[in-house]
């Protein structure tokens, strides 16, 4: 339906069967996702969405340019469709060497995001990586990397669901208002399900 964002290169959009299930997935209230979309993917589902749209695990490339990660325009154009974007925890989306990122990488990523989208427009994506590749039997997924990242390395705290707290006390240490910091892990993500379900 679409090239990946590892296909920048191409410069297509969504193909002709792309265009079709974007209009029926309106048609039937289920949200387009767009975070493993190229530029052009991307540009083209925002200019073709009559509903909002969601990144589901996505960062920022303004602060880490890899092609998984939204430009700044792109995170607007979301926004703008009232949509929102989840920003993935996975360390090699965070920084540049994963095996350094902490818990202020991830922080810095959501702030970008909300000083760019508005706070009503992010949520969490975490993609735990480690977590999943660890629970699949070996050797099936010894030294399993996707474009050249390291899936494995993780934030410190933040392998799995259970560091999920961390994010919280971050972001209120950071001097975001109680009711923000709610509104990012959960609540906005809450209502935009109730309103494309609606």
């Amino acid at each position: 339906m679409a090239d990946g964002s590892g296909e920048d290169a191409t410069g297509s959009g969504l193909t002709s069967h792309g265009v079709e299930a974007l209009k029926e997935m309106e048609r039937l209230g289920i949200l387009f996702d767009v975070s493993h979309l190229g530029v052009s993917g991307v540009a083209h589902v925002l200019e073709l969405a009559t509903r909002p749209v969601m990144a589901t695990h996505s960062s920022a490339r303004a602060l880490r340019d890899h092609h998984r990660n939204l430009t700044d325009e792109q995170i607007r154009g979301v926004a703008g469709t009232g949509g929102v974007i989840c920003v993935n925890f996975l360390a090699a989306f965070l920084t540049e060497n994963a095996r350094e990122a902490t818990l202020d990488h991830l922080l810095d990523h959501i702030e970008h995001i909300v000083g760019v989208a508005g706070i009503d427009h992010v949520g969490l994506g975490p993609d735990f990586m480690d977590e999943v590749l660890r629970d699949l039997t070996p050797p099936c997924c010894e030294g399993v990397s996707s474009s050249g990242i390291d899936n494995r390395a993780v934030i410190p705290g933040l392998a799995g669901p259970g560091g999920l707290p961390l994010v919280g006390e971050g972001l209120l240490a950071r001097g975001l208002p109680e009711a923000d910091v709610r509104k990012i892990l959960g609540g906005n993500v809450h209502r935009l399900f109730g309103k494309a379900l609606a």
